[in-house]
């Protein structure tokens, strides 16, 4: 009897070790903790005792080429895990995206983790290019949570915003990170208004060192609100910064960055609360329980509901803004900003926005901020700079906002002529940036060769410059290629247009391509020697006028006009197949 229950006892061991060397554990969907190239996607891990294979799926243009080099590893608790195999690619070797999805999906083999791992980090490499992805994990799985130093977590007084004015001195922002890795490659992108040209929203790029460091000086000028982004985890924060202050913003690299969180955890420095509360309000204000109008846009047909439409949100916003709790700094900056209605109308709406009796309504109820001397300055101030131009006030608000209004038109080369501006600074700066701009003009018209041609604003209109080039090639078959040098889409079309424009090189067709400064324009000059036809580099506003004549909706833009001046079709998107049938078509009209 001993005997039989102790080969049983052993059957059930062996069967319970042949059930464990079986058994995968499955991870659907993992979490990841922070990847900076998100089109690289893990939908599915299997750990098991022979192997760990992660189900990859890799999102591109279509057709675009990548490589998975075969020293990828995984690594977890510091130690290191190779590749032994993949399925669906060739390691090393040239793999390419569908083309008609951009997808393409496979499976990589490692050498088996423990089954009782908890999270781990993919990489194919230390170099920027290579893809990386760290704190892999199920999403059952509950990440620790890194305590934020107590410095990162003190608020400072809750003073009154700088007073606007002129300094050409930096502010300076530093950034420190918790749960930094080697290879994360994070770059965190920060944008404010540079007044040097206040029409653009100026974007700079700070890059974490290895020990996930970085610091910045911006010449913003004035004190503003810059906006911090990590763009590959989608976490953003806010930080209003001063000439000669400094602040520091604490980021946990493997905070969960998903819905209201955001990867900056802490600050310290000048005006920390505000920048805390700021990016509350952007949370806030997107939350259901935020008051809007009653009032529906599709229901706006006349003045008066257009007008009943803001009072009832000023209304709103100012009742939200007593109940907040908000520091005193924020609350002043929310009760100012509202320097105009500001929302996106279309239609009827959008046409009584444009005229006189609503700018009078603008001005009687949006441009009390003006005087203020602890105005914030940014994005809201250029963009309602166009109301404070029209009143005739002194001091240095007012001659930021006539700066603001005119110097942009002047960088275009429009004939408008200074306006007043009695601080000498901005006075100085203003006559500084219209001299560059007109130097720099001049010299990228010089040395063009005969197809490329350099148009601003001082040549052709907006609304003229796309009957102006027509007018150019008229008995000829036009095909105009809307693009941009940092275009993938535009540039992958133009290799692909090489076989049709040989194929057709003995028909009456003229290729146009049209680009404006969001190109770099050494780029361009040196990418249009191996695209033949004629170039053109415009000013925004021109060729945002062809766009709207056009209907396009972004780059690549296309449009075919028959040799008589009629447009034929176009279209936004690169489909071969449909030029070389529009192509044919517009020939033989």
């Amino acid at each position: 009897m001993n005997m039989k229950k102790t080969i049983i006892t052993i059957l059930l061991a062996l069967v319970a070790v042949a059930g464990q060397a079986k058994k995968t554990i499955v991870w659907e969907n993992p979490a990841i903790g922070y990847s900076d190239k998100p089109y690289f996607e893990i939908h599915k891990v299997e750990l098991t005792k022979e192997k760990t294979a992660l189900h990859v799926c890799v999102r591109l243009m279509p057709g675009l080429k990548f490589r998975i080099k075969s020293a990828c590893y995984l690594q977890s608790d510091g130690k290191r895990y190779d590749i032994i195999g993949s399925d669906s690619i060739q390691l090393d070797g040239n793999n390419i995206t569908l083309d008609d999805t951009g997808k393409k999906d496979f499976v990589l083999y490692f050498k088996p983790l423990p089954l009782d791992t908890k999270e781990f980090d993919f990489i194919e490499g230390m170099n920027y290019n290579d893809f990386q992805v760290f704190a892999i994990y199920d999403k059952n799985y509950s990440m620790p949570v890194t305590p934020v130093p107590a410095e990162y977590l003190i608020d400072d007084a809750d003073e009154e915003m700088a007073e606007m004015k002129y300094d050409a001195t930096p502010a300076t922002i530093h950034f420190k990170s918790l749960n930094y890795r080697k290879g994360m490659n994070t770059i965190i992108e920060l944008g404010y208004v540079n007044l040097k040209n206040p029409a653009k929203y100026e974007r700079m790029e700070v890059r974490l060192n290895d020990e996930g460091e970085a610091s910045a000086s911006l010449p913003i000028g004035v004190p503003q609100i810059v906006q911090l982004e990590i763009y590959a985890a989608s976490s953003f924060a806010f930080a209003y910064l001063t000439p000669g202050k400094e602040v520091t913003f604490l980021i946990d690299m493997l905070h969960d960055d998903t819905g209201a969180n955001s990867k900056f955890v802490g600050a310290k420095g000048y005006f920390t609360k505000f920048s805390k509360d700021r990016y509350q309000v952007s949370i806030d204000v997107f939350s259901e329980s935020f008051p809007k109008p009653t009032i529906a846009l599709k229901d706006i047909h006349d003045m008066q509901t257009l007008m009943r439409y803001y009072d009832e949100e000023r209304k709103n916003d100012s009742i939200w803004n007593a109940n907040s709790t908000y520091c005193k700094a924020v609350k002043q900056w929310f009760a100012q900003t509202t320097y105009e209605p500001y929302i996106s109308l279309e239609g009827e709406a959008d046409s009584l926005a444009q005229t006189k009796e609503f700018t009078d309504y603008v001005l009687r109820n949006y441009t009390r901020s003006l005087y203020e001397k602890n105005i914030v300055f940014g994005l809201d101030f250029v963009r309602a700079s166009k109301y404070y131009s029209m009143i005739d006030a002194r001091g240095f608000n007012a001659d930021l906002a006539r700066y603001c209004y005119y110097l942009p038109q002047a960088l275009d080369s429009k004939p408008v002529k200074k306006p007043l501006i009695e601080d000498k600074d901005l006075s100085d700066l203003y006559d500084k940036y219209v001299a560059e701009a007109q130097k720099t003009t001049a010299a990228n018209k010089e040395g063009l060769p005969d197809n490329a041609h350099y148009l601003d604003m001082t040549d052709i209109a907006p609304d003229s410059i796309l009957q102006t080039i027509l007018d150019r090639y008229k008995g000829k078959t036009v095909l105009i290629d809307i693009w941009a040098t940092w275009c993938i889409p535009c540039m992958q079309g133009h290799e692909k247009m090489k076989p049709l424009k040989e194929e057709l090189r003995d028909k009456n067709i003229v290729y146009i391509y049209l680009t404006s400064p969001t190109s770099d324009y050494d780029k361009w000059k040196d990418y249009i020697t191996d695209i033949s036809g004629e170039h053109y580099f415009l000013t925004e506003e021109q060729l945002n006028a062809i766009f709207k004549q056009l209907q396009g909706t972004g780059y690549p833009t296309y449009a075919i006009f028959a040799p008589n001046g009629e447009r034929h079709t176009s279209f936004s998107g690169f489909n071969l197949e449909a030029i070389r049938k529009a192509l044919e078509k517009a020939l033989n009209e």
